[in-house]
């Protein structure tokens, strides 16, 4: 489906509209919502990342790392820069 710009322009107008009237701001809602999208797509990241970097999800399923060598990965926030 393509959304024309001008049916983008109003719907971010209505939606910035709205978030003011509740005391919100744009662009915070904005990020959470990337931040949002991004949790929730976040075993496909780690997928992309491992065929980028050559490394197979089999292989690392067949040898277990050692305890000393875990590491724990946290997803961190994106900066967003603000025009």
């Amino acid at each position: 489906m393509t959304i024309s710009q001008k049916e983008l322009k109003k719907s971010k107008d209505l939606v910035e509209k709205l978030l003011k009237v509740n005391g919100n701001k744009y662009n915070d809602w904005l990020h959470q919502q990337h931040q949002q999208f991004i949790e929730e797509n976040q075993d496909l990241i780690l997928q992309a990342l491992s065929a980028f970097t050559g490394h197979e999800e089999e292989e690392e399923e067949k040898s277990e790392p050692k305890v000393n060598e875990q590491v724990s990965v946290r997803p961190t926030s994106i900066p967003v820069t603000q025009n």
